[in-house]
C-alpha cells in the first residue's frame, strides 16, 4: 500500500468512485463483479486514492412511525423503510442496515486487493445537485434539529467504529459537500455541526484523519446579496485535519472568459488550493475537479488541460488531485442524471473501462511521478505574501493576483487581513476597499517591514478608504473623476494598456510617480520602499478575456519583486511558461517548467552563470531540451529540470 499520501512535496492521484453499471444506485443494485473489474482497471491506471460514499438513505434507511395524539401526529416509534422493525442489534439501534455494511466491506476489501486507499465521507446527502436523506429526517435542518443531528451522530459512531480498523480506510471526512446539505445563515450553526461530526469521529477513532468535503467556502462571514455566507476555510481548519477544494473552472465566469488549455483554467485549481491552505495554515488538496465538457471543451482538450493542472499543482504542494469521476453517467436514465444539470460526463473511463483523455492524464503523470528523479519536490522559492481584504470577492482576487505572480517567477502565499501578519520580503495588498480590512496597527507594521528593507506594494479600488495616507503612503487622493478611458502603465520598455472606470487625482506628500500616466506611486521607506497602483489593476485584467496573454501586466509583477527574484537561476520570456524553482541544497535546485497554452511552444531558457541544467524528464515524449537550451514543451505539457551549481 503506498503510505506516501499528503506527504509534503509528493502527489498522490485518484478519483471519486461510483460503479460503472449503476452510479449513485451501486448500493441497492450492488454487483460485486462489476466492482471489482471497476477497482481493478482504476487501479492500473494509477491511481492510489478513492472517494467513496455510503449513501445515506440506502445506509441509514429509517422512517418514522407515528400515532395520532397530537396535530402532525406523534412520533411512536422508528422502523426501517417498509415499517420494518428495527433490529435489537448494535446496528439496528444505530438505523444501519448490516447488508449495506457488508457491502461496504466487501468494496473496503477489494480496494486493499487493489492497492487503493478510501476517503470515506460520511453523510452523504448531497450528491450531484440531489438530495438523499432518509424519509425520517427528510425535510429537516439538518445542521440545528436534534431529530437528524441525533441519527447522523449514531451513524457515524457505528460506520466508524466498525470499518476504522481496515486498512483500506485512509480518511474519514464529513460528507459530500455537506454545507449544500441544507440552508443556514449562522456561522454558529455551520460551526457546531462540524464540531458535533468530528467529534463523534475521533471519539471512535483518533488515528485516521478528518477531511472536510466542503463546496466553496469562504474567508469571511460577509453578505452577498440577500446571503450569508456561513461556512468559512478558518472554522473548518480549525476543526478538521485537513481541507480540500473542489475547483471547478466552468462554474467560474472570470475563468471560462477564456478559452480552455489557457493560463486561467491551468492556473485556478492551484490557486484555490493555495488560498485554503495558505489561509488555514493546513494542508490541502483538490478532491474534486472537472467541467463542462459540451460547453466548454471536447474531450481531447479536456485531457490536455489535466495534464497542465496537474503540473502545477505539483509544482506548488497540491497533494493530491481526485479526478470526478470513475466512469461516465451519460447512460443512467434516473435522477440525477436525466434532470436538466450538468456533470454526467466526466469520467476517466467509459463503462466498458475504455480509457478517456483525462484518464490518459492521470495515467501518464502518475507514471512521471514513479520514475521522477525528485520523490518530494521540495517547496518553491521566491515567495510573497497576498493579503485579502474583508470585502474582497476572494476567490476572483486571488486568481487576479496569482496569475501575472506565477507568470513572473513569484510563489504567494495568501493570508487574511484578519489574521496576524507573516514576515516577508515582500507583499501584496490587492485592489484595496475601503481599508483592506487591516488594522492602524497592521498599517504601521507594514510601514515598518518597509523600513526594514521590504515591498509593500498596494492597488486602490475604486472606493478606497485609508485614513492617513499621506503618512503611509506618501501621497493623498484630492480628487476621483468617471472616466471610461483606456490608459496604460508605462514602465521602462513596458506599456500595459488598461480600461478605466474613474480616475484618482492625486496629490504627493513624498510619494514619486514612476510611471509616465501617473498612476503607479513609489515612497521610499527606510531600506525598502511602498509602491501603490491608483486603480484596481489586478480587477480589469481580470474583467478582460486572453489579457494576461497579450498583456505583459506581469513584468510589473516582476518589477516589484525584483528583490525577491534576485536569486533565481532560470529565466524565460514566454508569459504562458510558468516556472518555479525549489531549491534541494546549495548545490541542486528542481524547476517545474509547464506550458498553460494549447500550443507547442519553443523556449529558449537561460541559466545565471555558474549553474548548468543536468536533467530533463517530462510524461510527454515531444518534451526535448536541446544543447543551446531550447525547450520544446507540446500544449499543455510540462517538464522536471534539474539544475546544478557548477564545481569551483
Amino acid at each position: 500500500m503506498n503510505e506516501n499520501v499528503f506527504e509534503p512535496g509528493t502527489m498522490t492521484l485518484g478519483v471519486n468512485y461510483w460503479a460503472s453499471h449503476a452510479a449513485t444506485e451501486m448500493w441497492t443494485r450492488w454487483n460485486a463483479d462489476v466492482v471489482e473489474a471497476d477497482l481493478q482497471h482504476i487501479s492500473e491506471l494509477g491511481c492510489r486514492l478513492l472517494r467513496v460514499f455510503p449513501r445515506w438513505d440506502d445506509f441509514q434507511p429509517i422512517m418514522v412511525l407515528r400515532t395520532n395524539c397530537f396535530k402532525g401526529g406523534f412520533r411512536h416509534s422508528w422502523a426501517f423503510v417498509g415499517e420494518k422493525p428495527l433490529p435489537v442489534t448494535e446496528a439496528g439501534m444505530a438505523g444501519v442496515d448490516e447488508v449495506m455494511m457488508q457491502r461496504f466491506e466487501t468494496l473496503a476489501d477489494l480496494a486493499e486487493k487493489y492497492h487503493l486507499r478510501l476517503i470515506v465521507p460520511l453523510i452523504n446527502g448531497h450528491m450531484t445537485f440531489r438530495i438523499y436523506n432518509p424519509p425520517a429526517v427528510d425535510g429537516l435542518d439538518h445542521f440545528t434539529d436534534p431529530d437528524s443531528l441525533m441519527w447522523q451522530i449514531k451513524f457515524i459512531s457505528y460506520f466508524v467504529k466498525r470499518m476504522k480498523n481496515h486498512p483500506a480506510i485512509y480518511a474519514w471526512e464529513l460528507g459530500n459537500e455537506s454545507n449544500c446539505l441544507s440552508q443556514t445563515e449562522s456561522r454558529a450553526a455551520a460551526w457546531n455541526w462540524t464540531a458535533q461530526i468530528t467529534n463523534s469521529i475521533r471519539a471512535n477513532d483518533s488515528d485516521h484523519p478528518v477531511l472536510s468535503g466542503m463546496h466553496s467556502l469562504e474567508l469571511s462571514h460577509k453578505r452577498t446579496g440577500t446571503s450569508i455566507k456561513p461556512w468559512l476555510i478558518q472554522d473548518q481548519a480549525e476543526l478538521c485535519d485537513i481541507l480540500t477544494t473542489h475547483p471547478y473552472p466552468m462554474w467560474r465566469d472570470y475563468i471560462n472568459c477564456d478559452p480552455t488549455n489557457t493560463l486561467r483554467w491551468s492556473i485556478f485549481p492551484a490557486t484555490e488550493n493555495t488560498l485554503y491552505s495558505g489561509v488555514s495554515g493546513k494542508q490541502c488538496f483538490v478532491e474534486e475537479i472537472g467541467t463542462l465538457r459540451r460547453t466548454f471543451s471536447n474531450f481531447h482538450d479536456l485531457g490536455r488541460q489535466l495534464g497542465s493542472i496537474l503540473w502545477l499543482l505539483w509544482a506548488n504542494d497540491g497533494l493530491a488531485l481526485l479526478w470526478w469521476c470513475a466512469f461516465e453517467q451519460t447512460g443512467m436514465e434516473f435522477p440525477p442524471y436525466d434532470w436538466d444539470e450538468a456533470c454526467m460526463e466526466h469520467g476517466i473511463m467509459m463503462p466498458d473501462y475504455g480509457v478517456t483523455p483525462t484518464g490518459q492524464a492521470i495515467g501518464s503523470f502518475s507514471r512521471f511521478l514513479e520514475l521522477s528523479p525528485v520523490k518530494a519536490l521540495p517547496k518553491p522559492l521566491h515567495n510573497a505574501v497576498c493579503v485579502l481584504g474583508y470585502q474582497a470577492d476572494h476567490y476572483q482576487l486571488a486568481v487576479a493576483t496569482d496569475i501575472p505572480a506565477k507568470q513572473a517567477g513569484l510563489h504567494l502565499n495568501f493570508h487574511y487581513c484578519e489574521d496576524p501578519l507573516p514576515d516577508s520580503q515582500f507583499y501584496l495588498i490587492p485592489c484595496v476597499r475601503r481599508k483592506g480590512g487591516l488594522s492602524r496597527s497592521q498599517y504601521r507594521q507594514l510601514m515598518q517591514a518597509a523600513e526594514n528593507g521590504a515591498t509593500v506594494y498596494f492597488s486602490f479600488d475604486y472606493d478606497v478608504c485609508i485614513p492617513e495616507m499621506e503618512t503611509f503612503f506618501g501621497l493623498e487622493i484630492t480628487s476621483r473623476e468617471k472616466e471610461n478611458c483606456q490608459y496604460s502603465i508605462c514602465l521602462s520598455d513596458t506599456e500595459i494598456p488598461l480600461t478605466l472606470e474613474y480616475r484618482f487625482l492625486i496629490s504627493s506628500h513624498g510619494a514619486e510617480k514612476i510611471d509616465t500616466d501617473g498612476f503607479i506611486w513609489e515612497y521610499k521607506k527606510g531600506r525598502g520602499r511602498i509602491v501603490v497602483a491608483t486603480l484596481p489593476a489586478e480587477k480589469i485584467m481580470l474583467k478582460e478575456s486572453l489579457s494576461y496573454q497579450t498583456k505583459p501586466f506581469w513584468k510589473f509583477y516582476e518589477y516589484l519583486a525584483k528583490d525577491v527574484l534576485a536569486n533565481r537561476v532560470i529565466y524565460h520570456c514566454n508569459s504562458e511558461i510558468i516556472v518555479s524553482e525549489h531549491e534541494e541544497n546549495e548545490r541542486r535546485r528542481y524547476a517545474v517548467v509547464c506550458n498553460c497554452s494549447p500550443n507547442t511552444i519553443q523556449e529558449p531558457l537561460t541559466i545565471t552563470a555558474g549553474w548548468k541544467i543536468s536533467g530533463c524528464s517530462s510524461n510527454c515524449e515531444e518534451v526535448h531540451l536541446d544543447r543551446d537550451m531550447l525547450l520544446s514543451l507540446p500544449g499543455n505539457a510540462g517538464a522536471l529540470l534539474v539544475i546544478e551549481r557548477l564545481q569551483i
